[in-house]
Order: C-alpha cells, then structure tokens, then sequence
C-alpha cells in the first residue's frame, strides 16, 4: 500500500500527463498502481482516469472509469452524465 503522499504524487503525475495530451500513459498509470493507492485518494485517482479517458474521447472507457468513480462516492458530480 502506498502511503498518502505517495498516492498523491502519483495523481500529480497523471495529471501532468494529461496536461501534456498523454491520455493513455495517465490512465495506465493509475491502472498499474490503483491496487496500491491510499483509500483517502481512491476517488481522485479513479477521476484523474476518467478525466484523460474523457479528454481522449473514449466514451465507453470514460463510462468504465464513470462507474467505478461511483462505487466509491456517486455524488461526484463530473461522472453523473455517464452513469445512464
């Protein structure tokens, strides 16, 4: 399990990559370590995958991501139009 600010760090990273339109490296990074996140940064990191497959325009992995966001908080309000 990674400690907190090393989940952090890793959604920082993702984050970066997506800023930099490398979509599909920010979401294989969370994916390779989503089994390690800390549960207080469970949500931002499943987000930060939804966000670039969303920004890539992969509706059905956005959708994917969308559902799994949901599971753990269906309140967030930037997945309710993919949850139908």
């Amino acid at each position: 399990m990674k400690t907190e600010n090393e989940s952090i760090a890793i959604i920082h990273e993702c984050a970066a990559l997506r800023g930099k339109g490398l979509f599909d490296l920010a979401i294989a990074t969370i994916t390779k370590h989503m089994n390690e996140i800390h549960a207080d940064t469970r949500v931002n990191a499943l987000l930060e995958a939804f966000y670039a497959a969303k920004e890539k325009g992969d509706v059905a992995e956005t959708k994917k991501y969308a559902r799994m966001v949901a599971i753990e908080d269906a309140r967030v309000p930037s997945i309710q139009e993919y949850l139908n």
